[in-house]
């Protein structure tokens, strides 16, 4: 019986995160003012790269939300702060950065789009240690 309440404990998870990926996905597509529709469908590497990372980004945030409670409100609440905080200083980054990030991602500038994924690769990081650290 307790794998079959695990199991459903992780496909309820599961859902709950695939979820916020779609919120997390809309929410970057907001802060930008191309579509990713149709970088989508010209195949835009650069922008993949960009959402890779920002998954990526994601996937790092939730497992150690999850990691650190055993609720999933919980877990849920410090995801979405995390990943509200991942925006934002992407968002900074961009204003601060003389490029135009639109600009170079909508040109399929490769070089911008992996240099976007390890930010938030290493946003990710850092929310995680602040989590730790604060929880610790």
């Amino acid at each position: 019986m307790n794998l079959v309440r695990g199991y459903g404990i992780a496909v309820s998870w599961a859902i709950t995160f695939m979820a916020l990926a779609f919120v997390v996905r809309w929410a970057f597509g907001m802060l930008n003012i191309f579509s990713l529709r149709a970088a989508s469908q010209k195949k835009d590497k650069a922008v993949g790269h960009v959402l890779r990372g920002l998954y990526i980004a994601l996937a790092i945030i939730s497992l150690a939300a999850v990691q650190s409670t055993r609720s999933l409100t919980w877990a849920l609440v410090d995801t979405v702060i995390s990943m509200a905080l991942v925006l934002i200083f992407f968002k900074v980054y961009d204003w601060l950065d003389p490029r135009d990030f639109s600009v170079e991602l909508e040109a399929d500038n490769s070089m911008l789009g992996m240099e976007l994924e390890g930010l938030f690769i290493v946003l990710a990081a850092v929310m995680v240690g602040a989590m730790n650290f604060l929880g610790g």
